[in-house]
Formats: C-alpha cells, sequence, structure tokens
C-alpha cells in the first residue's frame, strides 16, 4: 500500500460512489452500442425450404422441421400426399404429434387434435394448425408460405 495515500471517509465514499455509477452504466452503453452497430450476418428469412428428399417420408409418418425459427410438421398420408402444418398448437404453443394409428395431429400437453386438415377437432385449441404450401420437384419436397 502506497504510504503518502491517506484513505479517508471522503476519497472512499468518492471512489464507492464512482464504482456503482461504472457498474450500473456498463450494461446500458452495452446494449446502445448493440443497438447502434448492427450484427455483420443478419438472419435470412427464407421463404421456400428443401424439406428433403420424397422417398424419404415413409408412408402413413411425419417429420418435425424448422421454417425460419417456427416448428412445422411434414406429413405424408395413406393417399401418398404430403401436407405441411405449423407443428404449433393453437391453445398454448405445444408442439404437435401425428398420431399414424388415429390420422391425426395431436397436442400432449392440453389434448388438443387436429385431423389432417389441419381442422382443430377436439381439445381447447381455439383455432386450425396454420398451413404451408408443399410443391414436390425432382423428387424434393419444397416448402412454403401458404
Amino acid at each position: 500500500m502506497n504510504p503518502e495515500r491517506h484513505i479517508t471517509r471522503r476519497n472512499f465514499l468518492s471512489e464507492a460512489l464512482a464504482s456503482w455509477v461504472f457498474i450500473t452504466f456498463v450494461p446500458l452503453l452495452y446494449a446502445l452500442i448493440r443497438f447502434i452497430i448492427p450484427p455483420n450476418i443478419r438472419e435470412k428469412i427464407m421463404e421456400v425450404i428443401n424439406a428433403g428428399k420424397y422417398t424419404d417420408i415413409p408412408f402413413n409418418s411425419a417429420k418435425i422441421l424448422r421454417f425460419n425459427k417456427k416448428a412445422i410438421i411434414l406429413v405424408r398420408t395413406e393417399q401418398d400426399q404430403v401436407k405441411a402444418y405449423s407443428a404449433v398448437c393453437t391453445h398454448l404453443g405445444c408442439i404437435v404429434e401425428f398420431k399414424p394409428d388415429q390420422r391425426l395431429f395431436k397436442c400432449n400437453c392440453h389434448g388438443s387434435e387436429f385431423d389432417l386438415t389441419g381442422k382443430n377437432i377436439a381439445g381447447p385449441a381455439p383455432s386450425p394448425l396454420k398451413p404451408y404450401r408443399v410443391e414436390l420437384k425432382e423428387d424434393n419436397v419444397l416448402v412454403s408460405q401458404a
């Protein structure tokens, strides 16, 4: 310790106050800088995704994918149709699952059920699942917003 420096109550309180102000305003300054300087790489908003090969989806089964940070469910029905819907239940936002033996989507959180057209048929869900457009191009399944 420096013998020339004498710690007084005033010096201690001044340094404590300066430290408190610094600690308080650093997060605010950080947030302000993050707001002013945009990130170098912005997340692309995709309009169409390639969900894979048509032959990779077995009959009467489903596959959950991500579409712009949202979960979607892709289903290949017994009639050899491929359909895509939002996988987020319209009740409280749980992820639905496909029940092939019952041919419906079911939310295990609160029991909502949706048929293969996305229509809510049971449970507390207030609205149907949001549909997505599905196109088949050269054995690829392309999904886009409806």
